[in-house]
């Protein structure tokens, strides 16, 4: 073995340490501009080989959402040090690559069929920007148009804003609405674990039923703030995510008394197998409460039961808010938690040298509960629980398409059994 040949394996037995990076490059971006990978990459030159900055570079390029893959390897050069060369897999086609859209039949649990169709235009200028249209009709109607920048300026200062107008028949209330919403938010990192974001929606509710009709105009202001330290945004094996959120609704017409829902959330994720193994086994528990302060106005009461609270549950319908027996599934004020046991069965990949592709299997424990009346009521509401199968699949976009099917029970019996399509980790 030559001498260049044994320096290169070195660092696969823990000794990277010894090793000074004198280079640091990157290869592979035919689209994104280089310096949204260079700001990124936090390993220094001039410092020994560490594999643990390097591994967090390469995760907080693939949570960019932009790239199929990414991937380093330090080179050893001829004058004793290495050049650490991070490799990109990038799609650079317009069409099924960047731009991504389609027109077809869709299904929600909520509002049932409906032929949605748009597109999604992302990494738009080689700047991670994301622009999106889309519009659907049937049982759910709507058109609308977002724009989306995480890093616009400054130090991680993101923007975003959106126009939508929708209508559709509420689900298990007597009312057809129609809403007209701008919203427009602004964010901030500081360092790479604390997220903070700030904005406001201003909307305009219409509610028609056969013998009323009623319309208000808000001003919503909306904040967040999140703690997270997962190493992957689509498919954690490590970390924990908290999150404190606010959005409230300002009548500006002063007909109806104001309201702010707080939602605060904490996930934590656990990898069980080898750090090395390429499909391991990976314990997530989540909890979730929303807190309701103002006015409790029922057009705008929460349900549970659905691929998003507590699965197993088929989302209600009328004559299940009408049925007395089922109260248990709607209020103001809820909670609800989960537990998956996860198993990667296909490890993330890159097809075609240009879709990502990854796929999951775990079965789940949700347990919750939600209540008319004041939060502090909760304590003493019997909870839904339920318990399934989940199946997650990691793709371009959406990057996560989830299938869970389960049984929900209440007051120890059966109430139900459900299968749920949702975009996106229950955990």
């Amino acid at each position: 073995m030559t001498f260049r040949g044994l320096i290169f394996i070195i660092p696969i037995f823990g000794y990277s340490q010894n090793l000074t990076v004198s280079e640091i490059v990157h290869k592979g971006n035919t689209i994104t501009k280089d310096y949204i990978i260079s700001r990124e990459i936090q390993h220094g030159k001039g410092m020994p080989l560490d594999s643990t900055i390097a591994e967090e570079d390469k995760n907080r390029l693939l949570n960019l959402g932009i790239f199929a893959d990414v991937k380093w390897r330090a080179i050893p050069l001829e004058n004793m040090t290495f050049r650490l060369e991070y490799q990109i897999i990038e799609n650079d086609d317009f069409f099924g690559g960047r731009f991504l859209g389609a027109a077809l039949p869709a299904y929600d649990e909520k509002t049932g069929w409906s032929f949605s169709g748009g597109g999604f235009l992302k990494n738009f200028r080689g700047r991670n920007e994301q622009i999106g249209i889309g519009f659907s009709v049937g049982g759910f109607n709507t058109i609308a148009l977002a724009y989306s920048n995480p890093w616009i300026t400054g130090d991680h200062v993101s923007f975003s804003s959106d126009i939508v107008k929708n209508n559709y028949d509420h689900p298990f209330l007597d009312f057809n609405i129609d809403i007209k919403s701008f919203e427009m938010n602004i964010g901030r990192y500081f360092g790479y674990q604390r997220k903070t974001s700030i904005g406001f929606e201003i909307e305009e509710f219409q509610f028609f039923s056969d013998t009323s009709f009623s319309k208000y105009q808000y001003f919503a202001p909306q904040g967040s703030f999140a703690y997270d330290t997962r190493d992957l945004y689509d498919n954690p094996r490590k970390g924990i995510l908290l999150r404190e959120m606010f959005f409230s609704r300002f009548d500006l017409n002063g007909k109806l008394e104001n309201n702010i829902t707080w939602i605060q959330s904490f996930s934590i994720y656990k990898q069980l197998s080898k750090s090395t193994n390429e499909k391991p086994w990976i314990l997530a528990w989540g909890a979730k409460m929303q807190m309701n302060i103002g006015i409790k106005d029922k057009r705008f009461i929460s349900a549970m039961g659905s691929g998003n609270t507590i699965r197993g549950f088929g989302y209600p319908n009328r004559i299940t808010y009408n049925n007395a027996d089922e109260s248990y599934r709607f209020g103001f004020n809820n909670y609800h938690t989960s537990i998956e046991l996860r198993r990667i069965i296909i490890p993330r990949r890159v097809i075609a040298e240009r879709y990502e592709f990854g796929a999951t299997i775990a079965g789940f424990v949700d347990y919750g509960a939600a209540t008319q009346d004041e939060f502090s009521s909760l304590a003493d509401s019997k909870g839904l629980m339920s318990t399934g199968i989940s199946f997650q699949f990691e793709g371009p976009w959406p990057s996560i398409i989830r299938i869970d099917y389960g049984w929900g029970f209440y007051n120890g019996e059966r109430k139900d059994n459900a299968m749920h399509l949702e975009i996106g980790h229950k955990i």
